[in-house]
Order: C-alpha cells, then sequence, then structure tokens
C-alpha cells in the first residue's frame, strides 16, 4: 500500500467541522491524484499516494502535530514525516486580548510563526486560506502564498483552480514541457544530435540493443537548443520552460538565485570564483578543498591563502578547519593583495562533518568577506528538520549553508551526488542575505563589493547575474544534455513533495546500522563509525562550536589498515561498492536512492569480518604529512600555471617552483599547487605514497619507466614571475 502525503491544517474549530474535512480531505486527494496522474505518470498505470488531512488549533498545536518530544530530544512526527503542504486560516484568532496579527506573525518558540518553519519546515509550500473581501496578506516570502479559502474548502466545486495551484507547487516545468514536445510536436528532426531521436541507434543492427537498453525516451529527449521553445542555459532570461524551471528550484531551495549547471560542481566552482575575485586579489580556502576549487584560483588570477588543514592521523582523513583558524586568518592584516574578498569552505567534508554556517557568515561579514560554500555533497539538507538547530540566544539555525535565516552568501552543489539526478548535474545557488549586501546593505565593509556589482551608480543583483551568466557561457557546453536538465528540475520537485520523509527513513536505517552492527562486534558505536569528535580530531570542542556529523554519510572504521583490505574484498566479493577508503576507513553514502535492503547487504559482510571492524589500533602516518600542507604560495598560481616550465625529477625538485598540481591517493589533499616552493617533506610525502600504493595512486605525476617527474618553472621564468608576499 502506498504511504498517503499529509496536509497540515493550522485551523480555528468552527460548527460542522468534521464533516466539512472529511470532505475536504476525500477533495484534496481526489485532485492531488489527478494531479499526480498528469504529471508524473509518463503513460504508465501508476498508482498514486492519496492526501490526509490533518489539523492543529493553534501554534502550541501545530508544534506537538509535528514533532515527538523524547526527553530532551524531539524527533519528527509520522504527520510531519510525510507531509506535503500546510494550509493556514487567515482569520485564525490572536490570542485572549492581543491585536489580531497575520497568521503568519502567530508566535511558537518565542518566534513568529514564518520564521519558525524557516527553521525547521522551510521547503513545503504554505497557504493561508483568505475570506472572501479581504485583503491577501502579505508573504513572509515566496514559499508562502495566499489562496481563496473556497479554493481548498470545497475542492470538488474548484477542480480547475486547485489543480493550477498545484502545478505552481509541484508540476516540474522543464520535464513537463520537454515530455509535451516529444510526444506531441516533435516531429521530423534537421537538427544536432546526429542520432536524430535515437534512429541511428534503433535502425542499426549493431546498435539496436543500446537504444533499448537505454529506453527510448533517453534519445527522444535528447534535442538540439535549436529547439527554442523550451530554452537555453547560454540565454538564461526571458519566458522558457527551462527559465520557470530554475525559478521554481530557487523557490524550493530558499534562493534569490539558482542556476542548473550540467558540467559538474566544477564548472559551478570555476565560473562563480571568476565572477567574483579579481587578479590579485585574495582569497581564504581550505587547503583540503576539491581540486576545482584550487583551477578556479589559477584562472581567476586569484592569490590563495590556506588555511591550517588538520590531519587526523589516527583514521588517515582530513579533519575540518576550526572556527579559531578562520577568525585568525580573517584577523590577519592585510599584506599587499590587500584584505581578503572571499572564504571558501567545503561543507560538508568528505566524511560529512557539518560547519556551523551562521557562525561562519558571522565572521565574514565582520571583514567585508563573502562566504563561499562548497555544498557539493549535501544538497538534501534543506529539507529535514534534523539539519536545524538553536542557538545560544534562542535563534534558530540551519546548516544547510544558503538559507533564509543566515548562512553562507554562494553554495554549489552536486545534486547527481545524492539526489535523484544524473552524473554532472549541478547547481549553483545565490543567497537573499548576498542580494541585500549589494543593494540595501551600506556598510563600509562590502563597499568594494557594491562597486564591483555596480549599475547607475548602486549595487545591482542584476549586474552580478549578467557577470555571472557571461562567465557560465564560458564554460557551459553549448549543447547540454536535456535529460540532466530534467533530472534537475525532477530532484527539487521530489524533494519538495516527499523529502522530509525520504530523509527521516534514511536517517533511522542509517542510525539502527550502526547500533546493529556495534552490537554484533561488541564495541561502542564510535569505535565502529566514528563520529564528530573523532572525525574533527584533537583540538576544539567541535560540537559546543557548532559543528555536526551527517548521519548519512556512514564512515566505518578497522583496526589496521590490513584488516580495511580484507573487508574490501569481501565487498567486492558480495558485488557492494563504496564512495572512498582511508588507509583505516571505508565512506558509504546514503542518498536518496538507497533502500532499507541495501543495509542488510551490507551488514551480511559485516558479519563475515566482524574483527575487522574498530577503532584502529595505531595512527596512520605518512611521515611528514604536516610539513608538507603548511606552505603558501610565492608565485601567483596563474603565472605560475601558465609558464613553459621544464620536467625534472620529483627527488631532485627541492626548492623549484612548482607549474601544476599533483594529488596522492590516500590521503587525497594536493600536495604539489602551482606557484608553491616544493620542500623536501613534500617530496617524501609523495615518494611514500608512490612506495606504498604505486606511482598511479599519485595523480599529476609524470612518470617514465621508473621516472617520476614533475613540471617546475624554468630558472629563466622564476625570474620574471609575480611573486606573492605573504602578509605574516
Amino acid at each position: 500500500m502506498i504511504q498517503p502525503l499529509h496536509v497540515i491544517y493550522l485551523h480555528a474549530p468552527a460548527e460542522d467541522d468534521e464533516t466539512a474535512l472529511v470532505e475536504m480531505e476525500y477533495g484534496l486527494s481526489d485532485a492531488f491524484r489527478a494531479f499526480c496522474k498528469e504529471t508524473f505518470s509518463g503513460g504508465r498505470p501508476l498508482d498514486f499516494p492519496r492526501l490526509r488531512l490533518f489539523t492543529a488549533d493553534s501554534p502550541a498545536a501545530l508544534d506537538r502535530l509535528l514533532f515527538d518530544v523524547q526527553g530532551a530530544h524531539r524527533f519528527v512526527s509520522d504527520a510531519a514525516k510525510h507531509c506535503c503542504l500546510f494550509l493556514f486560516d487567515d482569520d485564525f484568532p490572536a490570542e485572549a486580548g492581543a491585536p489580531a496579527t497575520p497568521v503568519h506573525e502567530l508566535r511558537l518558540d518565542g518566534m513568529p510563526l514564518a520564521r519558525w518553519f524557516l527553521a525547521y519546515f522551510p521547503a513545503i509550500p504554505k497557504v493561508v486560506l483568505t475570506s472572501p473581501g479581504e485583503t491577501d496578506p502579505p508573504a513572509p516570502t515566496r514559499r508562502w502564498s495566499a489562496r481563496p479559502a473556497e479554493i481548498f474548502r470545497h475542492p470538488e466545486r474548484n477542480r480547475e483552480k486547485l489543480q493550477r495551484a498545484f502545478r505552481s507547487f509541484w508540476s516540474p516545468r522543464f520535464w513537463t514541457a520537454l515530455r509535451e514536445y516529444v510526444c506531441n510536436r516533435a516531429g521530423t528532426n534537421w537538427h544536432t544530435p546526429g542520432h536524430n531521436g535515437g534512429n541511428a541507434f534503433d535502425n542499426s543492427p549493431f546498435l539496436r540493443g543500446f537504444h533499448d537498453d537505454f529506453g527510448d525516451m533517453t534519445f527522444r529527449t535528447d534535442l538540439s537548443v535549436s529547439v527554442e521553445r523550451l530554452g537555453d542555459l547560454s540565454a538564461p532570461e526571458g519566458a522558457a520552460p527551462l527559465v520557470d524551471a530554475q525559478r521554481l528550484a530557487s523557490e524550493i531551495f530558499g534562493t534569490a538565485t539558482t542556476c542548473f549547471i550540467t558540467n559538474g560542481t566544477s564548472t559551478s566552482n570555476k565560473a562563480m570564483l571568476m565572477t567574483l575575485l579579481r587578479p590579485g586579489e585574495v582569497v581564504l580556502l581550505d587547503r583540503n578543498c576539491h581540486k576545482s576549487v584550487h583551477h578556479a584560483v589559477v584562472m581567476s588570477g586569484a592569490v590563495p591563502r590556506y588555511l591550517p588543514a588538520r590531519y587526523n592521523a589516527r583514521y588517515g582523513i582530513w579533519g575540518p578547519v576550526a572556527l579559531a583558524d578562520i577568525e585568525a586568518e580573517l584577523a590577519r592584516p592585510a599584506g599587499p593583495a590587500g584584505p581578503p574578498r572571499m572564504l571558501v569552505l567545503t561543507t560538508c567534508t568528505y566524511e560529512g562533518v557539518l560547519y556551523p554556517a551562521w557562525e561562519v557568515a558571522r565572521l565574514c561579514e565582520e571583514r567585508g568577506v563573502l562566504f563561499y560554500a562548497d555544498e557539493a555533497w549535501a544538497p538534501y539538507l534543506a529539507f529535514h528538520p534534523f539539519y536545524s538547530t538553536e542557538l545560544a540566544d534562542g535563534a534558530p539555525a540551519r546548516y544547510n549553508a544558503v538559507n533564509e535565516l543566515r548562512g553562507a552568501h554562494f553554495a554549489v552543489q552536486s545534486t547527481h551526488k545524492a539526489l535523484a539526478a544524473f552524473s554532472q548535474a549541478s547547481m549553483i545557488h545565490v543567497s537573499t542575505r548576498f542580494r541585500a549586501l549589494l543593494e540595501d546593505d551600506s556598510s563600509k565593509q562590502f563597499r568594494w563589493l557594491r562597486r564591483r556589482f555596480a549599475l547607475h551608480g548602486r549595487g545591482s543583483s542584476e549586474k552580478f547575474l549578467h557577470d555571472l551568466h557571461e562567465f557560465l557561457r564560458y564554460w557551459h557546453s553549448t549543447s547540454p544534455h536535456y535529460p540532466m536538465l530534467a533530472t534537475l528540475d525532477t530532484a527539487g520537485v521530489q524533494m519538495r513533495l516527499e523529502g522530509l520523509g525520504l530523509l527521516e527513513d534514511r536517517l533511522h536505517w542509517a542510525d539502527a546500522f550502526r547500533a546493529r552492527v556495534a552490537a554484533m562486534v561488541g564495541k561502542p558505536v564510535e569505535d565502529c563509525f566514528p563520529d564528530l569528535p573523532q572525525l574533527g580530531g584533537a583540538g576544539p570542542d567541535w560540537a559546543a562550536q557548532g559543528y555536526l556529523h551527517d548521519p548519512l554519510k556512514l564512515v566505518m572504521s578497522f583496526r589496521t589498515a590490513e584488516a580495511r583490505e580484507r573487508f574490501e574484498k569481501a565487498l567486492l566479493a558480495a558485488r557492494i561498492q563504496w564512495e572512498k577508503a582511508s588507509p583505516v576507513t571505508l565512506l558509504f553514502l546514503v542518498t536518496v536512492g538507497t533502500v532499507e535492503e541495501h543495509f542488510e547487504y551490507l551488514y551480511r559482510v559485516c558479519r563475515q569480518c566482524a574483527d575487522c571492524i574498530g577503532r584502529p589500533e595505531e595512527e596512520f602516518r605518512i611521515r611528514t604529512i604536516p610539513a608538507a600542507i603548511d606552505e603558501q604560495v610565492s608565485v601567483l598560481p596563474r603565472d605560475a600555471a601558465l609558464c613553459d616550465g621544464e620536467l625534472v625529477p620529483l627527488a631532485e625538485s627541492e626548492g623549484r617552483i612548482c607549474g601544476q598540481m599533483v594529488v596522492p591517493y590516500p590521503p587525497g589533499i594536493p600536495v604539489l599547487l602551482p606557484g608553491l616552493r616544493i620542500t623536501r617533506p613534500m617530496i617524501d610525502l609523495l615518494l611514500d605514497v608512490v612506495a606504498t600504493e604505486g606511482a598511479g595512486a599519485v595523480h599529476g605525476l609524470f612518470v617514465r619507466g621508473k621516472s617520476l617527474l614533475v613540471e617546475v618553472l624554468n630558472r629563466d621564468e622564476e625570474d620574471r614571475v609575480q611573486r606573492v608576499e605573504d602578509p605574516a
């Protein structure tokens, strides 16, 4: 039986309520199922969930309906788990003796109801039901709207209006238009791509099986930008389904602007840094950021200042940057290149450590620095209350980097990594806070920003978006993959409709799996699955400072490197593929596509290799790691990367300036970067990895036989390139 979805109704009780509410539930349910059949069936005889109506007669009752309180913990209730829509009476009575207020200003947990929803259920649509003749109340965000109460209270009499409302909430704009075109409008194609709607495959005796395996719609929807009615990434303005889809995604994710990207978050990083930074400007970044960020630094001509990296020797992984280190770098006196303009952090880290985005944002804004979050591994954080918290002063905060409370100014997400999207499908999110800093703020700290994106002498988000889209044209293919764009459209809609329930199930499954394995092994859970204190490593009290470990990053630890290798062999025999390995850990991603049976298959391997699982017995040390990643560039990375250079033996490269990136796996952090002066610890680290893992484990080395070569600036180039002076 398909689980029904829920509508939560904050309702001022009236006479004859029971009969009216039953009729309202049945009418909404029938209209919803009809909407789903029209929108999502694709012609298949699918069944769709019905709607079930829950009511609350006060904000406090609403809180009790949505959360189960067990001791000090608040868990999502069954009613909330499958909620897809909130309804509110506009004439809801205020507290006794108080003046009447708009419903979204009613208070709950000491805050206006609208702010409360931003903290816990931001993505779900909220509708205020207005009475005849009354002025529609102002909506606090785009995710609140006002509709005549008649439409929802008497759905059978207002079916078409109700269907329009449902389409505005949940209809994928681009996918709907794309499917309608290929099914009803497309005819003879005289445009790219060359397979011509799949004909080149279907008509071939050799490739017909390929066509059948992938499915007919995969080829029919692979169209050319010549079909102008659908939209074009290179022309992001105007009226087109692709433009509408990005606007809907912006509403769902709670941003000022959202852009669809078909070349992965790597492209997002490059386009964004080229838009925001100017040659010679300082950018603060995590030394352990994705290599595309380092590429973007080279391309933008910026001067990188690497934040102190924390190597966790017990687990052979890299921890987060401490708030104290971020604050110290922001407070560093400006050098010849000027103050930093941007901070780049990866949240969450590979192993799932999330930064307190609100606190990082506060530190950045005090110094006039933009906060840029690479959120590639966590595109789902906006869709569950688990990823929210309450600060010491009682104010709510969220861990998704871009949100409408307080957080990063930008986030880039790899939608494909954890949501229902094709590989390379990603999004850029621009926050409403950035728009406010650009257009409404008057602080001296961000005067540089308003000058950079000025229109008629004032900061302008239109000018910023114009520049961003110009740089995106540098990177976008002019022949984007339309099925990929369709999955970006549908991924957000799916999370708005059922994301809370999907995440609630997976959070529960992951927690139960950890406990089950630990009980079987006979060890504490944290010995088998390192949590925030273990992953963060010694030093700060990570939890007290607001850091959080994402339970959907399932990190399993092993007693020794040999034990991990034996466990890997058992996984391969069971046809199970993990995401990432360190010497003594394996990372398993729990995504919206993970099903409960997957945990059972993994548990079987755990039982077979129970003696492998546990806290690492020794610290895993590649000698000289701390010293190898403690250097700052001495030459502008762009200049170093664009030099002709020369290849020299790695073992003899000490003191030379590197012209390329060299990245060992493990541990997976760039050791050599353009502009760094090569030190003996860097060389020793790379040679250690080659000796233990082979030369293929070091990306970027030029290998010829037994010779390991690295590209460095030649002596003449060293005299000509621009030097970077360390402000310290």
